[in-house]
């Protein structure tokens, strides 16, 4: 799986990732409970999304992930531009270290149960559960949520705000996070 990856200057493997906020009519965000991957000492939450394949570009990657990870069909260019976007160091909780590039877009959805079925080995490990969960949820949660910085992004865009440029958001090392 890793064998072929480009790598930072640091050493660190380099990950392009297309991930989307995926909201019902109710103005809740879909995100996975984490399993352990990352942290196994502590609760987090993340979006949907993961690796650009070569030769793909954000959106199709991004529509891609989308149907692996939900089964939900969405057409790239249905998914619009970039709304966030944060970057920086992580590392599994077995010490491969990571720099992520995430980019993130956003999809107004009517609800629908997420099917699982379609993840990855690794994908399975690491999500134990999703979540439709408002902006009062992300406040009132003791679990960490991935991205940091989420829910002013959420605030924003469920207002009705149009952003001009992608929102950059904090990056926190996902694997050292308290």
């Amino acid at each position: 799986m890793l064998a072929g990856m480009a790598t930072t200057p640091e050493g660190l493997i380099f990950r392009r990732a297309a991930r989307v906020l995926i909201v019902d009519e109710r103005d809740r965000v879909l995100l996975f409970f984490g399993g352990g991957l990352i942290r196994q000492d502590a609760d987090y939450y993340f979006t949907v999304g993961g690796g650009v394949e070569e030769g793909e570009s954000l959106a199709e990657a991004a529509a891609r992930e989308v149907a692996e990870e939900t089964g939900l069909r969405v057409a790239p260019a249905d998914l619009g531009a970039v709304v966030a976007h944060t970057a920086g160091p992580w590392s599994t909780h077995d010490g491969v270290r990571f720099h992520s590039d995430d980019h993130f877009f956003f999809l107004r959805t009517a609800h629908f149960e997420p099917d699982l079925s379609g993840l990855e080995e690794g994908e399975e490990k690491e999500i134990s559960r999703h979540a439709w969960l408002s902006l009062a949820d992300l406040a009132a949660t003791d679990a960490i949520v991935f991205p940091v910085g989420l829910a002013g992004v959420l605030e924003r865009l469920l207002s009705g705000e149009r952003l001009d440029a992608p929102v950059e958001m904090p990056w926190v090392d996902r694997s050292a996070a308290a």
